[in-house]
């Protein structure tokens, strides 16, 4: 440790800082913003729609030890019009889609949806492109936790990296 250049911590720390600040930030913004538009959303007006596709998707990523993760999520597609002009929609609800570990978890979310089932499409009436199937923000509580963890884990190396400077100007 004792031939790191001195400077070596500070740039590190800081890298860690930001990294985490900027998607604390990004989180807890992502989280917000999916919250307004579903409460903005409530006064947007319905039209009927059929679901076109209602399957599982699957969602795979591997680390560097090799071990490979797989999440599955609802995927559900969906038609509808809006003053004549036909519109195709993919979110369910605001926010992230929430991911699960196994396929079977995913089915009680899809048996809402089934194809050609007809649904109530809430669209906002200044961009009609924009729909939804639930007027709510899913997943927008474990963005907002996740968020504010790494705000707070920033906030500890921001404090830490403080002490230090300070240590090596006294």
């Amino acid at each position: 440790m004792e031939n790191l250049p001195a400077g070596f911590g500070l740039i590190c720390g800081g890298f860690f800082l930001l990294i985490t600040l900027a998607i604390g930030v990004g989180l807890v913004f992502f989280s917000i913003r999916s919250r307004k538009k579903a409460q903005a959303s409530q006064n947007w007006p319905g039209t009927q729609g059929t679901v076109t596709v209602s399957t599982v998707r699957e969602s795979s990523s591997t680390n560097d030890d090799g071990y490979t993760s797989t999440y599955y999520y609802p995927k559900v597609e969906y038609e509808y019009t809006v003053m004549g002009q036909p519109y195709t929609g993919k979110n369910i609800s605001f926010g992230g889609a929430t991911g699960y570990g196994n396929p079977s978890q995913v089915e009680p979310k899809l048996a809402n949806y089934p194809v050609g089932a007809h649904v109530t499409v809430y669209y906002n009436p200044e961009k009609p492109s924009e729909a939804v199937l639930e007027r709510k923000a899913g997943g927008s509580k474990f963005m907002m936790v996740v968020g504010i963890v790494l705000l707070v884990i920033s906030l500890c190396i921001a404090c830490v990296m403080l002490v230090g400077i300070i240590r090596n100007f006294l």
